[in-house]
């Protein structure tokens, strides 16, 4: 009876062992969706590889859903490509306060003025900007994050606005 009790405490062991192995190396990659622009019609979606405990580098995906230059569209984007370098502050790895670098290439929908601003023939531009943010992590594996930031065009500044927001609500998985 002795070495079965053993046994059995033996594999409970191991097993609860194994589970926290698995939950502490969850991947290293992560593929996150953003609720905020989804809900407005421009569907950004992004693939963040986890480079150590503090950094990572990943890209982010928009595309426009309607092509419309109406003023009823909700996003005056057609199409965006974002490629960023992350630092993390937080005490869990890859996760808490960050801070990022970014590169973008985006195209700007046709837009008429209002009281704030001109008409702009709409084109296509590039930049650099940066993005703060908090992302939360679950023990299985799942991410959520808010963020913010700006992108400044370099080309075409009679065209498109002079800068480019970024912001979202993402939820995501590591694999």
């Amino acid at each position: 009876m002795k070495k079965i009790l053993l046994f059995a405490v033996l594999i409970l062991s191991i097993q609860s062992y194994a589970q926290e192995t698995k939950n502490k190396n969850l991947g290293k990659n992560e593929f996150k969706v953003n609720l905020a622009f989804l809900i407005a019609g421009y569907p950004e979606i992004t693939y963040e590889r986890l480079l150590s405990n503090e950094t990572s580098f990943g890209i982010t995906m928009g595309f426009s859903i309607d092509n419309s230059t109406n003023s009823e569209n909700n996003t005056n984007y057609n199409f965006s490509l974002l490629p960023y370098y992350r630092i993390y502050f937080g005490n869990k790895p890859n996760a808490g306060f960050f801070i990022d670098g970014n590169l973008a290439l985006y195209s700007q929908k046709q837009r008429h003025g209002d009281f704030f601003s001109e008409d702009k023939k709409g084109g296509t531009g590039f930049g650099f900007g940066f993005g703060i943010g908090k992302k939360y992590k679950t023990k299985k594996g799942w991410v959520g994050e808010f963020s913010f930031g700006l992108t400044r065009t370099l080309i075409n500044k009679d065209k498109i606005n002079l800068l480019y927001p970024r912001f979202g609500i993402t939820v995501g998985k590591i694999f």
